[in-house]
């Protein structure tokens, strides 16, 4: 007979007799119990940080008669833990049953032949429950940092949801450190390279060989390395230093036909180098289901290619690959940001171009502060120092989003592009002339003398599809009046996925 295997999840802070009860009843109905513990850094439990760090916690669970093995949770994806760790059943408290989310696992599970068993709790019990008599009784209160006595260090992150809320709908993240959502979430930021610490690079010959460095550099580390492929330059010419039979994901969806372009060049660049062209469908349910698991992570709502990524890394993870390239920084390194660096900007024109979404258009409490971001960037006469705006803001947004996704999947991604700079000043004049990334444009041509040279092809993603017809958000956060019509299908998804956050977070 078939070994029957079981598997659950938790934090495990503060064992208790709830504990104990629910790993005896699941062990009773399997051969061999695996328990997944969260990790410290996936820990958002009820709004606290664990007071036991997981090592500790593994330790105690491991040594449990009815546990026959533990292993590391860093995420909420049951269904890929079921099907790696072989389990038929899968153990869960009975808070999650009825829950949409659930239900939605249910289905999934259930089709892969594996059982969802919703256990009670033990009344009057829980880890919650003995950290705060804990607390009470010994004059304790906590911080970003843990448990600490009182008044002896204050937390200076501060709780601000309609800050947080605002920063996101304007600018895609929360551009303030000390500011977060709720208790317990501290969202986290990628800092850029710093300029001095770059390798500064003239020609196109220059960026060749300093990338066949890096590439170098990374086979002496990893047997195995793939790459997200678009059909655009920047991944296209990193594709080339790869060696023949490495795996290039190229995402697709079956809901329109905006992919088809992106995905043909992409092809061409496999055909001719020898890779492997490994297509990652998109569509609402990959949003529905790796959406909550990323924002989990990043303790605030996300970017659209977040969900995707997530779900191309635990694809290359599962083909064994061991590091994945992307060319994410070429854009803003080499001038690929061609229509936000077209002209001067006068700061009031360039505000309206670069907010992404305006949050007084759509939040039932815009805080306007969120607006002086621009502030520190005023030159005299009305003008705005662009450039150094997109170094140090788009640089945060954009690659904290690639930072998040891979993070949370638990794979290792590197950007050979994000180590270099230009050593001559960007040429104004060609890039809005039509030549944006002209030194890229050169390095791709001798990359590929065969293929003309693409325009700038961003990575597609099918929210104008999914949301054509969605009708807005109903929390009270947002305003009733918003004018659906008028939005894009990136900005829709945005909306989508803040009212998303503050459901599954606002507790």
């Amino acid at each position: 007979m078939k070994e029957v295997v079981g598997y659950t999840t938790g934090v495990y802070d503060l064992f208790h007799i709830g504990h104990l009860n629910l790993l005896k009843n699941a062990k009773g109905m399997c051969d061999k119990l695996i328990v997944g513990i969260t990790v410290d850094d996936l820990v958002q439990y009820k709004g606290k940080k664990a007071m036991i760090p997981y090592e500790d916690r593994a330790e105690i669970v491991r040594s449990i008669k009815y546990v026959d093995a533990v292993v590391p949770q860093y995420d909420m994806d049951k269904v890929t833990a079921c099907k790696k760790l072989g389990a038929s059943i899968l153990f869960v408290g009975d808070d999650w049953y009825g829950t949409e989310t659930w239900e939605e696992y249910e289905e999934e599970l259930k089709e892969l032949g594996i059982k969802v068993v919703y256990f009670p709790y033990t009344r009057g019990v829980s880890s919650s429950k003995i950290s705060e008599a804990l607390k009470n009784t010994r004059g304790w209160t906590e911080d970003k940092e843990g448990i600490n006595e009182v008044n002896t260090k204050e937390s200076k992150d501060k709780i601000d949801k309609d800050f947080c809320l605002s920063s996101y709908i304007a600018y895609r993240y929360i551009y303030k450190d000390d500011k977060n959502f709720f208790k317990g979430m501290k969202h986290k930021l990628y800092k850029a390279i710093d300029k001095n610490k770059r390798i500064p690079v003239r020609t196109a010959s220059d960026i060749d060989k300093e990338i066949q460095k890096q590439i170098d550099a990374l086979y002496k580390k990893y047997k195995k390395i793939g790459i997200l492929l678009s059909g655009g330059m920047d991944s296209g010419i990193l594709a080339a230093y790869l060696k023949p039979g490495s795996n290039a994901y190229t995402f697709t969806t079956k809901l329109s036909n905006s992919f088809d372009e992106d995905i043909d060049r992409a092809k061409r660049y496999c055909e001719k180098l020898n890779l492997n062209h490994i297509l990652v469908n998109v569509d609402f349910e990959t949003y529905k289901k790796y959406t909550p698991i990323v924002m989990k992570t990043k303790c605030a709502p996300v970017h659209s290619i977040e969900p995707q990524i997530y779900k191309a890394a635990l694809l290359a993870e599962s083909n064994g690959d061991e590091l994945i390239l992307v060319g994410e920084s070429s854009d803003l390194i080499f001038g690929g940001m061609d229509k936000l660096i077209s002209k001067e900007w006068d700061k009031k024109d360039f505000m309206n171009r670069y907010t992404f979404l305006d949050p007084r258009l759509v939040l039932s409490k815009c805080d306007q502060s969120v607006f002086n971001l621009y502030n520190k960037y005023d030159l005299p006469n009305g003008k705005i120092d662009y450039m150094k705006f997109m170094d140090e803001v788009f640089a945060i947004e954009s690659s904290s989003s690639y930072l998040n996704a891979f993070n949370t999947a638990k794979m290792k991604y590197y950007d050979p592009y994000a180590i270099l700079i230009m050593k001559d000043k960007l040429d104004l004049d060609r890039v809005r002339n039509g030549e944006s990334k002209y030194l890229i444009r050169e390095l791709f041509s001798m990359k590929y003398p065969e293929i003309s040279v693409p325009e700038k092809i961003p990575m597609p993603r099918p929210v104008d599809k999914i949301f054509e017809d969605w009708e807005g958000p109903k929390r009270e956060e947002f305003r009733k009046d918003i004018p659906m019509d008028t939005l894009t299908g990136n900005q829709k998804w945005q909306l989508w996925c803040a009212e998303l956050f503050l459901n599954e977070f606002d507790r």
